[in-house]
């Protein structure tokens, strides 16, 4: 009987051919369990969870990231982060999802919920909210008969993080 041992010739080999036996055999939300919470959350639109989920990836960002610039107080860049995060989850995104009477800062769809989403950066509470809400965005959803949520998302630049989250069932 011939026998053969698998050899890797350096370690950018050997972490490509495990990394490939994971996803073979190892779910990508069991992998990375931030990534799983956010998947589970909108799934069963469970918005505390997915409002701690949000909290856990900013406060996971390196300080320094933000020393010696002003990205924090630019919505683009919190929403450049959550679209970034959003998208390694199987779920039908649209950024700057236009409308009739403006642009939905992103939209996110799952098969029973329609989550419209708006982002302020040190703004009065629940201003995004009112918007999401005086511009009528859930209209252009309604006829598609899934539970659209509405959702603002405030965060604060000296906090670097989310300070509020609200939401409404519609």
């Amino acid at each position: 009987m011939t026998e053969f041992a698998l050899g890797f010739p350096n370690l950018e080999v050997s972490t490509a051919f495990t990394n490939s036996l994971l996803d073979i055999f190892v779910s990508q939300e069991s992998k990375f369990p931030l990534k799983k919470n956010l998947a589970r959350s909108l799934r069963r639109g469970d918005m505390e969870e997915f409002k701690a989920a949000i909290h856990a990836l900013f406060a996971a960002i390196p300080y320094h990231n933000y020393t010696g610039n002003d990205i924090a107080r630019y919505e683009g860049f919190y929403a450049s982060v959550i679209f970034a995060w959003l998208s390694s989850v199987p779920l039908q995104l649209v950024v700057e999802d236009c409308i009739n009477k403006g642009r939905i800062d992103m939209s996110v769809e799952t098969d029973d919920f329609i989550y419209l989403i708006e982002f302020k950066v040190d703004m009065l509470e629940e201003k995004a909210l009112v918007q999401i809400k005086a511009k009528g965005y859930a209209e252009k959803y309604q006829a598609k008969g899934k539970k659209i949520v509405l959702i603002g998302i405030g965060f604060s630049s000296t906090e670097k993080n989310v300070t509020e989250l609200v939401w409404k069932t519609v």
